[in-house]
């Protein structure tokens, strides 16, 4: 159906969109230069954040990380489900 690809299409560009902001609110808030994925799924009539995978620089401190997911976790409503370090 067309409009299960219009919806997909809708959720999909969502996702970028969040990530995309939450990734310049922790390098704008916290100085941090993370990556967010966010996946979204819809639920019902809702559609609701199903994942949260942050990566954080190496050189990050526990602070600023806790700092980041405290904010993932009031903007999304839920709390990444894998934080990793990435590399340089």
């Amino acid at each position: 159906m067309q409009s299960d690809t219009l919806e997909t299409d809708i959720l999909t560009e969502t996702e970028t969109r969040l990530a995309e902001y939450c990734t310049a609110q922790c390098r704008q808030q916290f100085g941090l230069d993370a990556s967010m994925t966010v996946t979204l799924e819809k639920a019902g009539q809702q559609v609701v954040v199903k994942k949260v995978v942050a990566a954080f620089p190496a050189g990050c401190t526990a602070a600023q990380k806790q700092a980041a997911l405290s904010f993932l976790q009031q903007t999304l409503g839920t709390a990444p489900t894998a934080a990793e370090e990435s590399t340089p």
